[in-house]
Formats: structure tokens, C-alpha cells, sequence
């Protein structure tokens, strides 16, 4: 019969919200149509429901502002096919600034639409009363308009994608509660229902509030908590124009829609409640919360001068309604690292109807296609640590995701919750130097250090600061003595047996034959071609590699080498990360420090680029090996745990005499980025093949044992297309980069900055950035020839362009 629940699907998606119903959709429309949505309860009685149904174009980055540009293009269609309504009104939105380093941002915001052809302007005192004539201009420095944007009602929106998906064969059941996704073998085989089995090849968990819980029930980690979520209702408005646009005063943390007549009032937090500590409740269907005035009310009073008509109109609902929010802001989208068929779509901190139609269509393509069309790896289920999906750590950090939702945004800034998590053997010794710390994966890392003697105090803003000053001197003293940063973060993976070296040689692009005592710097592909992961690997003994991975790809580079080992091989692989502590010492001083501290030649006859060896520094013996991330003649050295501390104590010894300085990630960064040197997950990621990236040396296409992606790449080469990665200096002292601004060629915008900071060596704003140009790639001379900008807040900033870093390009410091 129709209505019953079939034996067998190819697809069994489990939730009827947005997500679900956007993924069920996307499927049937490429063919996909022996696909089973189950929902707990009724389609939209979670989170869908209650939404606010803002609509929004331009997100905060790449990923997600394509997303909800799609939610608005595929509105039509959409209509058109099913006959439902989605109540989308492009009415646009008006945004306004109380502060002047919120208006740098908003400015930045409208430059960043440059790049997806969304228009948005900044406007004047004058056009924001005449767009937005409720708002009170108190206070105000500017404003922001961006005419795309609107409202859709969340309700229609999900039957408008269901109905399109039923409509194209997909099965659709309410009131049927999943109780097991079953797996066999690492591989999804089908769920049990509180009805009957279904046997299927995909599951996909779109199961909202609900999501982390049923995963774990598969260790399946899924970082997201519910979290109050407060709106309120007025009653009717004489006279309130229906073509209202959208008012946003995020300073004031709050926003304004129009809603028949009435307005729709809703709140950015400043105090924030996690919902459903011990697991949400099993009846929980259109349900709301208990109202807590003291939650919002600082909010309100600020809302009611804002839009003074809120004084003298009555409030027919005050809503709180749980909704998702995760660790760092980023939804979880894609295949769960170790079981094959199991997706995730989940965790949209509150844009889940702006986002939810270009979602659905990602993770729908990656089912389809085996593998994800576009650059997913920001929301990879696969980037965080185990310990992000407990309930203690997402009980502290969920909050404060939402908390900030409104908040100032500045360079650098960081999360206060769920922290000293993890810290090195020297994370003491460091903070007892003045370091400021900074957080990645739970790992407390030094970002810069303050004065000695003093508390370093960040200093937050979109110009110069103390903090800038100081990574300043740190990249001074890389450049001309000696700079020292802590090293023991960074993932390191053993991979052992009598097959690693054939075993790497098929996962690296580089010739992993080297002799014990030897290092390469090599990349792992994807079967497209893509960069997966750069690393260096250290041969220890002709049956034993180390490698070394950044913190942020420690796990997806473990994973990938986990699952790549064929039956029968003899490899072992590992993670070691904690193994050892670990200290990278740079500048054109280094060499005669540690030659002085171990007694070893370290000559560049003896001891060469890429070369390790073991030495002793007091009295620990350690591995050094010969490397640098800075451009400059550098050492690596790694060291049991233990020893740590008094091999630190050792080298600050001789501190006066050779100059050192203790360098934070700022200032890393910065020498990086001026040596032309990239990062996976800002410069390149799973789309972007070598040859875009001028690494394209590190492919031996004619090894023996050929690397993964080895003909994808060549094919992709020879194709010749775009974007490129260029270095970028701005040729003005003053303005800053912070990533993301738009670069223009004789006017026209040609790509973007990914990664940047500001050089010590050039006194400039150094980045670098992906630019496309018809022509394929361009050849330094006419690089240097042309006419390029920055756009930085409103004003295009002239710059130079070039294919090779400016720091020097010949590597006569690294190689010295």
C-alpha cells in the first residue's frame, strides 16, 4: 500500500524539518527517488516551526553566503512546481551601527558582497529613516542596505520542499520515531522505526535538536546543543506598511519583521540558558519554553528605544523556543568519519531557513556523487575532537555561539568558555613569559606574548594595536636572531611496517623513498585531484615515518590514513601527537644557538635542509629536525613530555646573547604569509588542485607506486583552469587585512584575499589570495604590470600582485 512503511530504501532520511525536506527534495530532483523521510512527530514540530524566517543573501563566509543565495533563487521554481506558497517577500533589510568599529565592519561586509554580485550599500542618516521610518536614529553612526534581502514563512518554505519531494516519488511518514540506525561492518545497513525495519545504503540525520543524541547511539560525534531563544510579538500597528524591510541593530542586539500588521521582535542574547541538559523530552512537538524576563530584558528596554512604537503598542506573544547552536558557529554537513553511508546535517546556529535549501542541495550532490561538489570542509563532521560533542563542553560553548550571534566580530578575537582544555608540557613556562592565548581544537597556543611582568590584556580592533606591535617584535627578532614557538600541538601520526613506504607513496604526491634521516614536504590528493592535507614525514628507520600534520588536520589526516590501508598490508598507523612536546626555533641566529647548546655540527654540509638527526640539549636527548615555516634558516626539535620544561630552561639561558624572543601565532602567521607559504583550510582545501597553488613541484607523477588523484591532476593541469593563489601587498602603510576582501583588476573583481596579516619586513598588509583570470595564469612581469586593488572598507586600496612570495623568493635564508 502507499501509505506503508516500505522494507527497503535506498535513502532513509530521519527529520521533517527544513533540512530533511530540503535534502528529500534535492535528491528526487537529480532521480534519487527511492528515498524515506521519517519524522518523530509532524514535519516542522521542532525547531522549523517557530523560526523567524529571516532571509538573509550575504553570510560570513563563502560557504553559507552560497547557501542562502540559493534558498532565495530556488524560491520560484520551487512555487511554480508544487503550487504551495513559500511567503518569501523581498522586502529588503536596513542594518545600524551604534559604533563606529561596527560600521568598519558593516563597510567590510558591503565589500564582501563585491564578491558574490549581491548589492549592498552603505547609506546615509537620511535613506535609513526614509527606508525604515519606526527607527529612532539615537545614537546611530550609519547604516547598511542590502535590497535582496527579506522574510519567508518557515512553515510554507518545508511543505513547499516536501510537497516537491513527494511529488517526485519520495515516501514521507509522520509519527514514526527512528530507535536504531543499524550498522555492520562500518557501513550503514538500515534503521529500526517503532514500526518496522527499513534496510538502505544512506541514512542521513537531519534530526535537529535531537541529531547529537541519535548519534551517539552509533558513536557518531555531533557537536550541537539547544539553547533558549527568545521573540516576541506585538499586537496590530495601525498604518504599518507591509513592505517594511527588515531592521537589524546588531549593537543593540536586535532585530525587527514585519509579520501582518504586527512586528516580530527578536533578540541576539547577552544572557544565554542551554535547553535539554538531560536530553529533550520525548512528547516535545510545536512546544515553547518558559518566558525568563530577566534573560531579555536588558535587550527589550534597548529594542523600545530603537523603535520607539514599541512604547506604545502591547505584546501579544513573548515567545522562547529552543533552537541548535554548536562549538565554533559552523554547521556539521557531510559523511560521519568511520561509517560509510551515515551523513549529518546539522547544527545551523539559527539560519536554518536562510541556509537550509543550499544545505540540503550540498549534501544531497555529495550522496549522489560520492564525494562533495563544492569546498565543504569548514562544517566536515570530521574537524573537531571527540570531546566538542560532550554535553559539558557543548553546555558552556553553545551558549556562548548564540551570545555572540550579534556581537562585534574583531580580528583575532576568542572564545572565553570550555578553555584550558589542553595544554602543553610548556604552557607554564610560556604564560609566566606574558603569553596571551589563543584556542584551537582545545589546545592552548600563544597568539603573542605581552611585556614581561605584565597580564596581557588583548587589545580588539579593526586598526592597529598593542597586539600588533607585539607580533611585530616577534617577527623582528625571526628575521634578524632568533625566534622560538611551541610546536607541541601540531599533529604527529606514526605509520609503520614493512609496507609504509609503499603505503605513503600511494597517499603522498611526493617520493616518499627517502633514507632514514631524511624529511619531505608533501600533499595527499583526493581521487579529484583536490588537496586533502600537506604534511612533512620524517623517514625514522627504513620501517618507520612520523607526520606531521597542523593542529586543525591532525584528525582528517589520521582518518584518511587509517582507512587507506588495503587488507593484508603491513602498516600500522597511529596517532603520537602527545607523545612528545616539541619547539620550533628560527632566524638567522639559530644554528649557532643549538650548535652551541648541543655540541653538534649543524654546518649546512653536515646537517641540510630536510635532514634530521638526534642531539642533546642539557640533558635530554631529542630528534631535530632541520625545517622552517617562517622563511628563514629553522629547526624543529621533539622531546619526551618530561623533559620539556628544563630543555626550555636550557635555551633561555642564552636568551641576551643570541636575541631570543618567544614567538606567538600572529606572528607566525605573518612570516608565513610573506614567504608565500600555505595553510590548508584558508589558502586551499579539498577543491583547489596544485597547480592553482604553485606547489604543483611536490607531484611525481612518474613514481612508481602513482599517488591518489595522480590522473585527475594531471588532467586538471592541463586544463589550465583558475583560481590561482598570488601574494598580495597592499602598496598603502595604513589599512589592515583581515581575509575575505575583494581583489580588482582594473576594477572588476577577480578573487579574494584567503589568508593575511601585517609584515614587520615591508611595513605593509602582506596576504595572500585565489584570483581568476580569463587567460588562465599570468606571468610575474604582467602581474607587476597591471592595475590591481584591495577593497578595504569602502575604498579600493592599491596593491601589488605577485606569483611568488616577496620574501625571499630565491630561498637563500631557508637553504643558508
Amino acid at each position: 500500500m502507499a501509505n506503508e512503511i516500505p522494507a527497503q530504501a535506498q535513502v532513509v532520511i530521519i527529520g521533517g524539518g527544513v533540512h530533511g525536506c530540503s535534502v528529500a527534495y534535492h535528491l528526487a530532483k537529480e532521480g534519487w527517488t527511492d528515498v524515506v523521510l521519517l519524522e518523530r512527530k509532524q514535519l516542522t514540530s521542532g525547531t522549523t516551526w517557530h523560526a523567524a524566517g529571516l532571509v538573509g543573501r550575504l553570510r560570513g563566509d563563502t560557504l553559507s553566503t552560497e547557501f542562502a543565495s540559493y534558498g532565495t533563487e530556488i524560491i520560484e521554481e520551487l512555487e511554480r512546481e508544487t503550487g504551495q506558497t513559500t511567503g518569501f517577500r523581498q522586502t529588503g533589510s536596513v542594518t545600524v551601527a551604534r559604533h563606529p568599529d561596527r560600521m568598519r565592519q558593516l563597510r567590510r561586509q558591503v565589500d564582501y558582497a563585491r564578491l558574490f554580485n549581491i548589492e549592498a550599500y552603505e547609506i546615509g542618516f537620511d535613506e535609513i529613516q526614509e527606508r525604515y521610518p519606526l527607527v529612532s536614529l539615537d545614537g546611530i553612526v550609519g547604516g547598511t542596505w542590502i535590497p535582496s534581502n527579506g522574510s519567508i514563512n518557515p512553515v510554507d518554505l518545508t511543505n513547499a520542499l516536501a510537497k516537491g519531494a513527494r511529488g517526485r516519488g519520495v515516501k514521507i511518514f509522520e509519527n514514526t520515531k527512528v530507535e536504531e540506525i543499524i550498522i555492520e561492518g562500518g557501513q550503514v545497513k538500515g534503521v529500526r522505526t517503532d514500526k518496522r525495519e527499513i534496510r538502505c545504503e544512506f541514512v542521513v540525520n537531519t534530526s535537529g535538536m535531537w541529531a547529537r543524541e541519535l548519534g551517539r547511539r552509533n558513536n557518531v560525534e555531533i557537536p550541537l546543543h539547544a539553547c533558549a531563544h527568545y521573540y516576541l510579538v506585538t499586537e496590530a500597528i495601525p498604518d504599518l506598511p507591509k513592505n517594511l524591510p527588515v531592521l537589524r541593530s546588531y549593537d543593540d542586539a536586535t532585530y525587527f519583521k514585519e509579520d501582518a500588521g504586527k512586528l516580530l521582535v527578536g533578540f541576539g542574547h547577552r544572557i544565554v540558558v542551554p535547553y535539554g541538559e538531560n536530553g529533550i523530552p520525548e512528547d516535545f512537538s510545536f512546544d515553547s519554553l518558559p518566558f525568563v524576563e530577566e534573560h531579555v530584558m536588558d535587550v527589550m528596554e534597548e529594542a523600545l528605544e530603537r523603535v520607539p512604537v514599541l512604547q506604545t503598542v502591547g505584546i501579544r506573544t513573548f515567545f522562547n523556543g529552543p533552537e541548535s547552536f554548536t562549538h565554533d558557529g559552523r554547521a556539521t554537513i557531510g559523511e560521519a568519519p568511520h561509517i560509510k553511508g551515515y551523513f549529518i546535517l546539522a547544527g545551523v546556529n539559527s539560519t536554518g531557513i536562510q541556509c537550509g535549501a543550499g544545505a540540503g542541495r550540498a549534501l544531497a550532490e555529495w550522496i549522489i556523487n560520492g564525494r562533495p561538489m563544492r569546498d565543504l570542509s569548514a562544517v566536515d563532521p570530521a574537524r573537531m575532537e571527540p570531546f566538542q560533542s560532550g554535553d559539558l563542553y557543548l553546555q558552556q560553548r553553545a551558549p556562548e555561539t548564540l551570545a555572540l550571534s550579534y556581537a562585534l566580530h574583531y580580528p583575532g578575537q576568542q572564545r572565553h568558555t570550555a578553555r584550558n582544555i589542553r595544554r602543553t608540557p610548556l604552557h607554564h613556562a610560556l604564560k609566566a613569559q606574558g603569553a596571551y592565548f589563543g584556542e584551537a581544537l582545545g589546545w592552548e597556543r600563544p597568539a603573542w606574548y605581552g611585556p614581561a611582568g605584565s597580564e596581557p590584556t588583548p587589545d580588539y580592533s579593526f586598526g592597529k594595536t598593542k597586539n600588533l606591535e607585539y607580533s611585530l617584535a616577534e617577527q623582528k627578532a625571526a628575521r634578524e636572531a632568533v625566534a622560538i614557538i611551541d610546536y607541541s600541538p601540531m599533529g604527529k601520526t606514526e605509520v609503520e611496517g614493512t609496507d609504509a613506504e609503499a603505503f605513503l607513496q600511494r597517499l603522498c604526491t611526493n617520493n616518499m623513498a627517502i633514507a632514514p634521516g631524511r624529511l619531505v614536504y608533501t600533499l595527499m590528493l583526493n581521487e579529484q585531484g583536490g588537496v586533502e592535507s600537506d604534511m612533512t614525514v620524517a623517514r625514522m628507520s627504513p620501517e618507520r615515518f612520523i607526520v606531521t600534520s597542523s593542529t586543525g588536520r591532525r584528525r582528517r589526516d589520521l582518518n584518511r590514513m587509517q582507512s587507506h590501508i588495503r587488507p593484508g598490508e603491513d602498516v600500522r598507523v597511529r596517532d603520537v601527537t602527545t607523545a612528545s612536546a616539541a619547539l620550533s626555533i628560527m632566524g638567522p641566529k639559530s644554528r649557532a644557538l643549538l650548535s652551541e647548546l648541543s655540541g653538534a655540527d649543524l654546518s649546512n654540509e653536515a646537517f641540510p635542509f630536510n635532514s634530521g638527526m638526534m642531539i642533546r640539549i642539557g640533558y635530554a636527548e631529542m630528534w631535530i629536525q632541520r625545517l622552517s615555516y617562517s622563511g628563514e634558516l629553522g629547526y624543529e626539535i621533539y622531546m619526551s613530555p618530561d623533559v620539556a620544561e628544563h630543555v626550555f630552561e636550557t635555551i633561555m639561558t642564552l636568551q641576551s646573547k643570541y636575541g631570543i624572543k618567544l614567538l606567538g601565532t600572529d606572528a607566525l602567521n605573518a612570516l608565513r604569509i610573506d614567504k608565500g607559504y600555505l595553510h590548508w583550510g584558508t589558502d586551499m582545501a579539498y577543491t583547489e588542485s596544485p597547480h592553482q597553488l604553485g606547489v604543483d613541484f611536490l607531484c611525481k607523477t612518474k613514481k612508481e607506486i602513482p599517488f591518489i588523484g595522480r590522473d585527475a591532476y594531471i588532467a586538471r593541469k592541463s586544463e589550465a583552469k583558475g583560481p590561482y593563489l598570488y601574494s598580495i601587498m597592499l602598496n598603502d602603510p595604513e589599512p589592515l587585512l583581515f581575509g575575505r576582501e575583494p581583489v580588482l583588476h582594473n576594477g572588476k573583481v577577480v578573487g579574494q584575499i584567503t589568508s593575511a596579516s601585517f609584515s614587520y619586513s615591508f611595513g605593509k598588509a602582506t596576504a595572500l589570495g585565489l584570483l581568476n583570470f580569463q587567460n588562465g595564469p599570468i606571468d610575474n612581469a604582467y602581474v607587476n604590470a597591471t592595475d590591481f586593488q584591495v577593497l578595504v572598507e569602502g575604498k579600493a586600496v592599491s596593491a601589488t600582485v605577485s606569483k611568488r612570495g616577496f620574501y625571499d623568493p630565491e630561498n637563500k635564508k631557508v637553504l643558508s
